[in-house]
């Protein structure tokens, strides 16, 4: 079982949407979901990453969740985007579709 405990949007911040906590199962909680959309394209669901400099000083990113199950990953992004797609106006919703 899927529960999206809350969506925070985030403005001003390019194609970074809203921040989403995810709980599975009533047994392990994910924070950090990012959702991004560009624009004239579907949102997506990223999964926590961390930034950090290789010894060239150029950035990388590394997961902190990595869900294997594929079957796992889809229903978590579809929980996440229905939960999102709630929040947005329609004018915002044909705008960034």
């Amino acid at each position: 079982m899927i529960k999206v405990d809350s969506i925070k949007p985030i403005n001003g911040a390019g194609n970074l949407r809203a921040f989403a906590t995810v709980t599975i199962n009533d047994k392990v909680k994910i924070s950090d979901v990012r959702i991004v959309q560009q624009p004239n394209q579907a949102a997506w669901v990223s999964m926590p990453t961390r930034e950090y400099k290789n010894k060239d000083g150029q950035r990388k990113w590394s997961n902190i969740v990595e869900i294997l199950d594929e079957q796992l990953k889809k229903q978590i992004e579809a929980a996440v985007l229905a939960e999102f797609e709630k929040l947005q106006p329609a004018a915002t919703r044909e705008v960034w579709k």
